[in-house]
């Protein structure tokens, strides 16, 4: 464990005026003017960008929020050798329960997330308050590239690649076995850690479940009930099965709100440029996301903007990087099969919410 530091988010002064700076020279968009309700329809809107910004340079303590997350979330870095993206310095948060019995829980983000978002949740994982329920030691890494992990300076490091150095960091801090939990990228990295390291990866939970095509030869059943669910008949999956069919179809079929994926696996450097270089440019690219995505969650100004700084601080170019690497890469895009393909017997768990971009019936979990 003497390869483990300790690490505290300390941003330099120096940095936060070129910030400071930054937001002071904002240019914004020209806007159209658009009816209610129709506010979101081209983008994040001028004037809640506006908003934030001035909230930014001019209210927003940093250093407050800096002090809790590091109060908070005590984190360390260690460096992880790969079988081939050399040595990587990995960023996480680990908190501990005081219960001996307590189960190790690996927690992994997506984008736009981060190793924060266990902040609300980790008390009560960590020391519950009924007696009866489990208790976790909690561990929240950054992904490399995101945050405060190093990024590989090699093309190809995707889910599998993050699933090996999350598997070695629990190995590191002395956890054999583990349970691990994810959503977006982290509910695929979860998939892969059952697939290639089960006899450590000993249960997974995951809010985005990502599943092999239904095919007329494997799945009849499973598939004759979708098609009758379509058009209504009987038999099919329920009203409330397909309503949440739908915005699954939405997603991957028509491509709906997709647009920033699109771009960030096509063309991640050329975004990484205007998003380096502009806060409010990846300010206003972020939060549209958080107002497409939640189910009626009310983000706070802080809240908004500890997320954004949390890409600004780094730098988001790798972070969209990880878009290409595993959905526009032959590497990546083979890994993505397996995962999607292989069936494994670490038990699953699904946690389905209401704008959750798939969502299938529940007789689908166990594909």
């Amino acid at each position: 464990m003497t390869d483990i530091k300790p690490f505290k988010i300390n941003v330099s002064d120096e940095m936060l005026e070129d910030l400071r700076k930054r937001l002071e020279l904002t240019r914004y968009p020209h806007e159209l003017d658009l009816s209610k309700g129709e506010e979101w329809s081209y983008g994040t809107p001028r004037n809640t960008v506006q908003e934030l910004v001035e909230y930014w340079k001019s209210d927003y303590d940093w250093r407050k929020v800096e002090s809790e997350l590091n109060a908070k979330l005590p984190q360390f870095t260690t460096d992880i050798v790969t079988e081939e993206h050399d040595t990587l310095t990995v960023h996480f948060a680990h908190v501990r329960s005081s219960r001996p019995n307590a189960i190790p829980l690996l927690v992994i983000h997506g984008w736009p997330g981060n190793f924060a978002e266990v902040l609300k949740v980790v008390g009560e994982l960590t020391e519950p308050a009924d007696p009866k329920h489990p208790a976790f030691h909690v561990i929240s890494p950054s992904i490399p590239g995101f945050g405060f992990s190093q990024p590989s300076n090699k093309p190809g490091f995707g889910i599998k690649a993050t699933a090996e150095v999350f598997h070695k960091l629990m190995h590191r801090l002395g956890y054999k076995h583990y349970m691990a939990q994810g959503g977006d990228f982290g509910g695929m990295v979860v998939r892969a850690l059952a697939i290639w390291y089960p006899e450590s990866c000993r249960g997974i939970h995951t809010t985005f479940l990502v599943m092999h095509p239904l095919l007329l030869l494997r799945h009849p059943i499973m598939l004759g009930k979708l098609l009758l669910g379509f058009i209504g008949a009987p038999g099919g999956y329920t009203t409330s099965e397909m309503e949440g069919v739908k915005p699954t179809i939405n997603f991957f079929i028509k491509e709906e709100g997709v647009a920033y994926s699109i771009i960030q696996r096509q063309a991640p450097q050329t975004l990484g440029f205007g998003m380096t270089d502009s806060p409010a440019g990846l300010l206003a690219w972020i939060r549209e996301k958080y107002e497409a995505w939640p189910d009626r969650y009310n983000w706070s100004k802080d809240e908004i903007l500890m997320w954004t700084m949390l890409y600004w601080i780094p730098g988001p170019a790798p972070s969209f990087r990880y878009y290409k690497e595993n959905f526009n890469s032959e590497k990546g895009m083979a890994d993505l099969h397996k995962i999607i393909k292989t069936w494994s017997d670490v038990p699953l768990g699904v946690s389905t919410f209401k704008k959750e971009s798939i969502q299938w019936p529940d007789e689908m979990g166990g594909m």
